[in-house]
C-alpha cells in the first residue's frame, strides 16, 4: 500500500494547478475518483443501486483536490447521483458529473475551474435542489497563539476539537453540556462542532453562551421529513469528518456523556496527542468503561450546591470492567487520513494508514450511561455485568476541583439571571 502524504503543512491554493498533479490526489496509485468507482463496485456487488429522488444537502466543502458534499437523504447508500456545478452568477458549468453516494451521505465531485456553488441531483440533466455556496477548506488556518508558545501544530486552526454526536432527548442537557464541554477544555480541546437533533430552550441558552465565547459551533439538523437519531448520527459524523478536515488535526467523535481521559499516561489527552510521531497512525482508539446513571438530571439550575450533588462526574461511581478491545470504542481521528467515521471507528481508511488501539493503563473512556434510555438498562446491562464484576470508581481527583469549578462558573453566569424568549 502506498501512503499517502495528506498531512503535509503545505496545502496547495493556486486555483491555476490541476488538482491531479498533487501528491495527494492519488489513492494508492490511482486516480481517486478511479478508485472511488472501484470501491463503490466491490462494496455494491451484484446489487443494484438504489433508486433516488430529489437530494437534500447539509453542505458543501472545497478541498485542494476535490469537492465533497454531505447529504442528509436516508437510505441510498451507493446510489448514483450527479454533480452540478455553478459559477458565481448561479450559471450551471456543464456537463454534469455523475458520481455516488459513497461513503453514505457524502458525495465526492472533481473541481472544476470557476465553481462557487454545488448541488446534487439524480440525473445529469433533471431538477436539482438550490445550490448551495462551497465552504473552503484549501487550506490549513494556523493558529499562531499554539506557535508562539512553540506548539505550532502545522498550520490547523485548531490542534484538538470535538465532533459531538448528535443532541436529542427529553432529558435537560444544560448540566451535561457544561461540564462535557469544561471536561475535555482541561483536556486541551479548543474547538466543538455541535450537532442538534432536538433540545430544549433552557438548555440551549448555554450551548448558545459557548458559540457566544467562540468555543462551539453548532449545526441543527433540520429537515422537511423528520428521521430518526441513528440517521442523524451518520449526517452528523459524516459532516464533521469533512468539516474538521485542514481545519482540525485531531477530532475526538463521541457522544455528550463520554468522557475520555488518559490513565497511567502522566499528561492531558492533548500532551499524549502531541507525542504521537508514527504517521501511519489515522486514529487513537480507546476501549470503554461504563458508569450506571439511574436518574435524570435536574430540569433547572438551581445553584453550586446542586451542582456539587448532580454533576455526573461526582454523583456516579458504580463501574463496570473494561470492555474488549474495539467493544463500543471511541476515537480521535486525524481526517484527512480517512473518508468516512462510524460511530466507534472510522469505517473507511485510507490506504497506508492504521487505528492504534490504546491499552487501559494509557486511556479509557469514562461513560456515564443513563439505564432508562433507550431501555439500556434491561437490553445491554447483562452483556456489560458478563464482562467482569461491578465497582466503584471515581473521576481523576486531579481534575476533579477545577472541573467542578468552571461547571459552576459557567452555570451560574447563564442561569443566574436567565429570562426565557418570549414567544
Amino acid at each position: 500500500m502506498v501512503l499517502n502524504e495528506t498531512t503535509s503543512n503545505a496545502v496547495v491554493t493556486n486555483q491555476e494547478i490541476d488538482p491531479k498533479d498533487l501528491p495527494n490526489y492519488k489513492i494508492d496509485n490511482m486516480d481517486r475518483f478511479e478508485w472511488y468507482t472501484k470501491r463503490w463496485k466491490n462494496e455494491l456487488k451484484d446489487q443494484k443501486p438504489p433508486e433516488i429522488g430529489e437530494v437534500s444537502m447539509l453542505r458543501a466543502y472545497e478541498f485542494d483536490v476535490e469537492y465533497s458534499i454531505s447529504i442528509t437523504t436516508p437510505k441510498k447508500d451507493k446510489a448514483i447521483v450527479y454533480c452540478r456545478y455553478f459559477d458565481a452568477d448561479g450559471k450551471e458549468i456543464l456537463p454534469a458529473h455523475q458520481s455516488y453516494n459513497y461513503p453514505e451521505f457524502v458525495v465526492n465531485c472533481p473541481k472544476r475551474r470557476g465553481t462557487k456553488r454545488l448541488s446534487v441531483s439524480s440525473q445529469s440533466t433533471n431538477n436539482y435542489t438550490y445550490p448551495i455556496e462551497l465552504i473552503n477548506r484549501m487550506t490549513k488556518g494556523m493558529n499562531t497563539e499554539s506557535c508562539y508558545l512553540k506548539f505550532c501544530h502545522l498550520g490547523y486552526k485548531h490542534e484538538f476539537s470535538f465532533c459531538m454526536s448528535p443532541i436529542y432527548g427529553k432529558e435537560p442537557k444544560w448540566l451535561l453540556l457544561a461540564e462535557v464541554i469544561e471536561h475535555y477544555r482541561l483536556q486541551g480541546m479548543t474547538h466543538f462542532y455541535f450537532y442538534v437533533f432536538h433540545i430544549d430552550e433552557y438548555s440551549n441558552a448555554i450551548l448558545q453562551d459557548y458559540v457566544r465565547t467562540g468555543e462551539v459551533e453548532v449545526t441543527y439538523l433540520l429537515e422537511r421529513n423528520d428521521r430518526e437519531l441513528l440517521h442523524w448520527q451518520m449526517v452528523g459524523f459524516r459532516d464533521c469528518t469533512l468539516r474538521s478536515r485542514h481545519e482540525s488535526k485531531w477530532s475526538l467523535f463521541a457522544d455528550i456523556d463520554e468522557r475520555l481521559l488518559m490513565t497511567q499516561y502522566p499528561g492531558t489527552i492533548l500532551d499524549y496527542l502531541r507525542d504521537v510521531n508514527d504517521r501511519s497512525i489515522s486514529a487513537v482508539e480507546f476501549r470503554q468503561q461504563w458508569i450506571m446513571k439511574p436518574e435524570f438530571l435536574p430540569e433547572k439550575y438551581e445553584g453550586d450546591k446542586q451542582i456539587e450533588e448532580w454533576s455526573p462526574t461526582l454523583r456516579w461511581h458504580n463501574s463496570s470492567v473494561y470492555g474488549p478491545p474495539g467493544h463500543t470504542a471511541k476515537c480521535i481521528v486525524m481526517t484527512e487520513k480517512i473518508l468516512a467515521m462510524w460511530t466507534h471507528r472510522p469505517s473507511i481508511i485510507l490506504p497506508g494508514y492504521r487505528i492504534h488501539g490504546l491499552k487501559t493503563e494509557e486511556g479509557i473512556v469514562r461513560h456515564y450511561r443513563d439505564l432508562q434510555m433507550w431501555n439500556w438498562g434491561k437490553t445491554w446491562l447483562k452483556e456489560i455485568v458478563a464482562f467482569g464484576p461491578m465497582s466503584m470508581t471515581d473521576y481523576p481527583i486531579k481534575y476533579q476541583w477545577n472541573l467542578t469549578n468552571a461547571v459552576k462558573k459557567r452555570t451560574k453566569y447563564v442561569y443566574e439571571n436567565y429570562h426565557p424568549r418570549l414567544e
